[in-house]
């Protein structure tokens, strides 16, 4: 015959408490679990947006090796996220993207624009001067043109004021006006970005004058009052 050992009455409220305390701690987890998915915001689903594989300048063609598509919670996309590859492929950027941004609507130019009109604001032109020499200008620079006019009443004068270049043409500058003057031997070519006001002042300038430009500094952005500086042949 069996005899079955039977558990003394101790182990069963052991075992009873153990089996207890494995629920309680359960259902607290599970309680915390659900405070954390209702404060946690909701993304929302995963969508597809286009974003710059490294830093693209402003006034630079968005290449197909320059962008990727990258996927994020719909919440998170910024307003007028490109989702396309299509649709910002060929476009201008009017202004920086960092690596890894993504490429929005505010950031391009229109489709039909230029590289040259697109960085060209509301009531603002973009004029191309030749300056005897442009050492160091950078597109983004600011500077201020200096005219130096020959002739019986020889003199030298700021132009224009804290403008900005657009772009540097290395090769030499044209007669950008038709000016009556040649341009200096070996000049540069410099695309502003200027008000009507200077560019009207900047054609007569590139009409009857030398051209050179003085570059500002980053901190340095307020036009400040214009000089004129006699310039006589014993000088």
């Amino acid at each position: 015959m069996l005899f079955r050992r039977k558990l003394p009455r101790s182990s069963f409220i052991l075992l009873s408490a153990s089996v207890a305390s494995a629920l309680a701690a359960a259902l607290v987890m599970r309680a915390y679990a659900h405070r954390l998915d209702v404060a946690r915001p909701d993304g929302g689903p995963p969508i597809a947006v286009v974003a710059a594989v490294a830093h693209v300048p402003r006034g630079s063609v968005l290449t197909e090796t320059a962008l990727e598509v990258v996927t994020l919670p719909a919440r998170f996309a910024p307003p007028g996220a490109i989702r396309d590859l299509g649709r910002a492929t060929g476009r201008i950027a009017v202004a920086d993207i960092a690596a890894g941004e993504v490429v929005t609507q505010l950031r391009l130019a229109g489709s039909h624009s230029g590289p040259t009109a697109s960085l060209v604001g509301a009531g603002m032109r973009a004029v191309e001067i030749p300056v005897a020499s442009a050492v160091g200008v950078r597109p983004g620079d600011l500077v201020d043109v200096i005219a130096t006019f020959g002739g019986g009443g020889a003199h030298t004068e700021v132009a224009s004021e804290a403008i900005e270049v657009l772009a540097v043409d290395r090769a030499g500058g044209g007669a950008a006006f038709g000016g009556a003057t040649a341009p200096p031997q070996g000049a540069t070519g410099l695309v502003l970005l200027v008000s009507p006001t200077d560019a009207e002042a900047l054609a007569f300038a590139s009409a009857f004058a030398t051209l050179s430009v003085a570059v500002r500094g980053p901190d340095d952005l307020v036009p400040g009052s214009a000089f004129t500086v006699p310039v006589t042949a014993d000088r």
